[in-house]
């Protein structure tokens, strides 16, 4: 017996839907290692990476709201106009360029050392090389190069050896991201950096909850507010515990499909 094609499709479509709202951790929730909690900055500027919108830029407003000493590298073509409205110092450049990354950590006009750099780095487009790898991996040279020591990079679950946590829908939307961000995490762990890799899941543009938290459980799987995604980037940026480790965002509240609307 034959089926209309109708059919079988809103059939696949159940299916997915179904799967999707059954999904979700099961079990013991992981391990908090790191949960946010105030800082006083360290001396020195702190150089993001992909710092004009999402969460970089919720990454910009909370070290601005401590009093760090914030530069962004912002493309030629991008606004930048609430990162300046934060008081963060802005360069111009690209950093599929190396020359301008090089350039960027320059940007002190104390001649002071930058302590660190933070990428949320990611590209939008499928043409020509990915920021997702080949600007990561110009930023850890240029981190190199310029005697930077302290790197956080913001990837994705999914990311390296935490494939199996992702669903299966994100791992085929993402099928174009998650090599690249994989390939940039094996080059930041070999680069000799004080490295801090976290790995969100789905995100939320929401107000910031505070019960998110770090853990290394590689299995863990949640969405997560970019706000909340933020502050513990922030929060491992100063913690000595976080260098050399890999981790995963998780928010308890936010483990299944039904949870994403919540307050």
């Amino acid at each position: 017996m034959k089926y209309p094609k109708l059919t079988v499709f809103l059939g696949l479509v159940v299916l997915l839907v179904a799967w999707v709202l059954i999904s979700g951790m099961e079990g013991d929730r992981p391990r908090a290692v790191l949960n946010p909690v105030s800082a006083t900055p360290a001396a020195g500027a702190v150089l993001v990476i992909g710092g004009t919108r999402a969460t970089g830029l919720e990454v910009v407003r909370l070290l601005r709201a401590r009093g760090d000493d914030v530069v962004v590298l912002v493309r030629p073509s991008s606004d930048a106009g609430e990162v300046e409205a934060l008081g963060a110092r802005i360069v111009r450049g690209d950093a599929l360029n190396p020359g301008d990354l090089a350039a960027a950590l320059k940007a002190d006009p104390a001649g002071g050392q930058f302590r660190a750099i933070v990428s949320t780095l990611g590209g939008r487009s499928l043409d020509g090389p990915r920021p997702d790898f080949e600007g990561n991996r110009n930023a850890v040279d240029a981190a190199r190069l310029a005697g930077v020591r302290r790197f956080v990079l913001v990837t994705v679950i999914g990311a390296g050896e935490s494939r199996d946590a992702a669903p299966a829908i994100a791992r085929y939307v993402l099928r174009n991201v998650i090599p690249e961000k994989s390939k940039a995490e094996d080059y930041l762990k070999t680069s000799g950096l004080d490295y801090t890799i976290i790995r969100p899941g789905g995100l939320l543009d929401k107000e910031p909850q505070g019960r998110a938290y770090l853990t290394e459980d590689t299995r863990a799987m949640s969405w997560i507010r970019r706000s909340d995604l933020a502050a513990l980037t922030v929060q491992a940026l100063d913690d000595p515990r976080a260098i050399g480790k890999v981790y995963h965002a998780f928010d308890p509240d936010r483990t299944r499909f039904w949870s994403i609307p919540a307050n």
